[in-house]
């Protein structure tokens, strides 16, 4: 038998591994050495491949394989590739551009695994055997040409014949023939495989596609393909009638997924990933012979495509091509992408019902509908029914392609296959005037202020995530629910709702800002207006709410209605909030003005406001689970006689923040004043601060029970603040109780309490009521906030 040079290469590989393991094996180990490994694992060797391969051959994972120009495996010729074999094509353009060919009559039978995919790459490449991961990135596009392979099966090209030379292969060359009569023709099996960095430029404005199937018979078996990062198109097919199912592009520079020549086939789940400004998702040509070979369309179901931002079109349909496209889903494009009827010969396939659309899902920029996708100059009138009826804009899609097929690719292990769809970025200024719902799939900006008017809900998925625009004064940006107004905001603890800035670069589906609590004051914050009672100066029913212009037609608080129902805030987190309205004026986090006990504030997260937390000016809402982290200003903050309670409650301060509890009393007569607000359940932690750790004012009513208090400094009181309020303690409306405090060294309870009005005697009204403990640790059980309930908050980390 005569070997060829590769193959004496190897046998020589073979005979020095042997005769290394006999010396190793008549060496003595009695020394009490390391016995060496009897059968290492060889790591094989790069093997290089050109011309035109003549007999049956099977490449092994244990070696690399070079493409050096065009390998082609000739017609009766069988090339097996196993499972977790890499190939690399030698960098080249032109006529030298490396390929590797199936001419007609030969067969591949590449068979790669989930576990050890089949892998095409550049030479440029690192990634060595064992290996799926490579060492270059998208952008690395055209360093080789990609996968060609050419079958029997009938095409329709210009002329009406039966077969033709391939886009991309030399015309004076042996190879590269395509077209048959032969529908069944087979030409091997490609599964799991990955082809990556091709589409080398073979002439001015040619090039190679990832994954070439020319006349390609359905004897074929094509399955699991993924192309990335080709220089031209993804896959395309030149008629043949091979179903393709499980194929992915990601990053190609041209179409996606690209048909020519009435292949009359089936691809059955695909993705294509745009990025940047690639061609189309589709590109779908028609037949170029004549009605005789143009009897047959082509179906594509379970199809998603990602833009990715991009402009291009969804779908470009030409030149009379006959398709059924069923089961899509569409995102990420953007306003001006559409699915486009090119010309008057595919407008008329669609008249005649051999174009169709079937349940199209699509997630559409702001301001588009789907009457705005389908283009077309040509489009018969009422044909454009043909898909506006048969797509549906959705904010999450249950259509398209399934996902998890994907599992093994290298797309899928670079996160470039969004699980959901990434929705779009959607502007909201002014008034709402009729019901809305905004999810989770988007992200929403407020620019300006946002005024869920009297009569309109809004209603906010889980996992929203909502930004405030940049803008002082009259410009800042915040969200209002008005008197009459409703909002339903419920989050979940793994899906929470969050109010942030512009600034922050979180994204959808995630939690964590991508900013720190330095970042205060960049947009305005959450406004909530009720119809619930308050008590302000001249003891009027309603007021204008601090943080709004008085001229607007909104921004009205306080009535009659303790009960009133304002809606649903649950698990909510408002970030980097506060920002100045006027001098000495800021937005709090969360303004609850007026607001009845009908409505649920549950599980609210407040972090990083240039103002206070969260701030109630009357009204009779109850709030659990509150925790306020990092404020400029105070941690909770009451005013005009608010009578509900609130329920384990946290301050974490920062720096000088303000106060812990800012508590005001109410600002009208005795008629307005007859309830006392209660706080039970208070963590209040100091990190060094100085601040109060309560600063009671105005003559406020307040129960405040079952508080731990650590980390503050010498200094830091609670403080009586004026006559009015040391008579409220006097009285009894002022109470404390259970109060356990972690006291800076040579400090104590005694020295906590302060007010130069106080009563003689009364200081025992908190003294007695209050312990010092050692520390937080310490603290008796039901002292305190119970801090589990605050693990789905950004602020957690603090709590631990």
């Amino acid at each position: 038998m005569k070997l060829n040079s590769n193959e004496m290469k190897k046998s020589l590989f073979s005979l020095l591994a042997f005769a290394s393991l006999a010396i190793i094996s008549s060496c003595s180990s009695d020394d009490g050495g390391p016995t060496p490994n009897p059968n290492p694992d060889p790591e094989g060797e790069e093997i290089t491949k050109t011309g035109i391969i003549t007999e049956d051959e099977t490449w092994e994972a244990e070696n690399i394989y070079i493409l050096d120009g065009k390998v082609v495996v000739d017609e009766g010729v069988t090339l097996t590739i196993e499972p977790g074999t890499i190939i690399k094509g030698e960098l080249g353009e032109e006529t030298l551009a490396s390929a590797l060919v199936v001419d007609q009559g030969g067969k591949i039978m590449a068979e790669g695994t989930a576990s050890q995919p089949i892998i095409f790459t550049s030479i440029e490449d690192g990634i060595k055997q064992g290996e799926t991961t490579g060492t270059l990135t998208t952008a690395t596009k055209g360093r080789w040409g990609g996968v060609i392979i050419l079958g029997k099966a009938p095409i329709s090209v210009n002329g009406d014949l039966q077969t033709a030379q391939v886009e991309g292969l030399p015309v004076d060359e042996s190879y590269g023939q395509y077209g048959g009569t032969d529908t069944a023709d087979n030409s091997g099996v490609l599964k799991y495989v990955s082809i990556r960095h091709g589409g080398v430029t073979i002439a001015p404005d040619n090039e190679i596609n990832g994954l070439t199937l020319g006349g390609v018979g359905s004897g074929t078996v094509i399955e699991n393909i993924e192309v990335i990062a080709n220089d031209d198109d993804g896959i395309e097919w030149f008629g043949g009638s091979v179903n393709v199912t499980n194929a992915l592009v990601w990053a190609q520079s041209d179409d996606g997924f690209d048909t020519d020549e009435a292949w009359s086939g089936t691809l059955t789940n695909g993705v294509v990933i745009m990025e940047g400004e690639s061609g189309s998702g589709l590109e779908l040509d028609g037949p170029a012979g004549s009605a005789a070979t143009e009897s047959t369309a082509f179906t594509m179901t379970g199809i998603t495509l990602i833009g990715n931002g991009s402009t291009s079109k969804y779908a470009d349909l030409r030149d009379g091509t006959l398709v059924n496209l069923n089961n899509v889903l569409a995102y990420g494009f953007s306003e001006g992408s559409t699915v486009n009827i090119a010309d008057a010969d595919t407008a008329k396939e669609l008249t005649d019902g051999r174009i169709t659309f079937s349940n199209w899902e699509m997630v559409l920029p702001e301001g588009s509908t789907i009457a705005d996708v389908l283009a077309g100059d040509d489009i018969a009138e009422g044909d454009e029914t043909k898909f506006t009826d048969n797509a549906t804009a959705v904010g999450t899609g249950t259509t398209g392609a399934d996902l998890d097929a994907f599992a093994w690719t290298l797309a899928a292990s670079e996160q470039a296959i969004a699980v959901t769809p990434q929705g779009t970025t959607i502007t909201k200024s002014g008034i709402l005037t009729s019901d809305e719902t905004w999810t989770a799939d988007n992200i929403y900006i407020l620019d300006g202020k946002v005024v869920v008017d009297e009569g309109v809900t809004l209603t906010i998925e889980p996992g929203t995530i909502i930004k405030g625009e940049l803008g002082e004064e009259t410009l800042a940006s915040a969200l209002v629910v008005d008197q009459g107004g409703m909002i339903m905001a419920e989050g979940t603890s793994d899906k929470p709702i969050i109010f942030t800035t512009v600034e922050d670069g979180i994204v959808q589906g995630e939690t964590a800002s991508t900013l720190t609590t330095a970042t205060k004051g960049r947009w305005g914050g959450v406004i909530v207006l009720g119809k619930a009672p308050i008590s302000v100066n001249g003891d009027l029913q309603t007021a204008q709410v601090e943080g709004l212009p008085v001229d607007e037609s909104y921004g009205q608080y306080g009535g009659t209605d303790a009960a009133d129902n304002s809606g649903v805030l649950k698990y909510v987190s408002i970030r980097h909030g506060g920002v100045t309205i006027a001098p000495d004026n800021e937005i709090n986090g969360l303004t609850l003005g007026g607001v009845g006990s009908g409505t649920v504030v549950e599980n609210i997260e407040v972090v990083a406001n240039d103002d206070d937390g969260i701030e109630w000016f009357g009204g009779s809402v109850n709030v659990t689970n509150a925790v306020v982290w990092a404020q400029s200003d105070d941690g909770f903050d009451t005013d005009e006689a608010w009578s509900g309670t609130l329920t384990n409650g946290v301050v974490i301060m920062e720096g000088e923040s303000g106060s812990g509890l800012e508590l005001d009393g109410p600002a009208g007569s005795a008629a307005t004043e007859a309830t006392a607000f209660t706080m039970t359940g208070i963590t209040l932690i100091g990190n060094g601060s100085t601040s109060k750790y309560a600063d009671l004012r105005d003559g406020t009513l307040v129960n405040l029970n079952n508080v731990l208090a650590y980390g503050f400094s010498a200094g830091s009181t609670v403080n009586i603040a004026d006559a009015d309020t040391a008579k409220e303690l006097t009285d009894g409306r002022i109470t404390f109780s259970n109060w356990e405090m972690v006291l800076p060294e040579g400090t104590a309870v005694a020295d906590v309490l302060a007010g130069d009005d106080i009563a003689g005697g009364d200081e025992t009204k908190f003294t007695d009521n209050a312990d010092g403990i050692a520390a937080a640790a310490d603290a008796s059980e039901g002292v305190g906030a119970d801090l589990s309930a605050f693990s789905w908050a950004w602020s957690a980390g603090e709590l631990e």
